[in-house]
């Protein structure tokens, strides 16, 4: 075998084992061999209730509302 041709082999293997689509590919083909449930949620991403963003907004929504300047005394 030709030195060249077994370095491009092997830097072609070590950059296929870091690419993340061949390592979600290599998960799902094992999952579905040994017949073991989907990690990701089937709508798409996981999420699947309001995000950290949305509680975020609306605690600083309700704190606004509980503010002593917003409940003034009528005069």
């Amino acid at each position: 075998m030709v030195p060249w041709f077994a370095l491009f082999e092997a830097w072609a293997v070590a950059k296929l084992i870091r690419s993340p689509s061949f390592n979600r590919a290599v998960q799902k083909a094992y999952r579905k061999i040994n017949r073991l449930p989907d990690m990701e949620a089937k709508n798409g991403g996981g999420r699947t209730g309001p995000s950290t963003l949305d509680h975020f907004k609306d605690e600083v929504k309700t704190q606004l509302r509980e503010l002593t300047w917003q409940k003034r005394p009528p005069k």
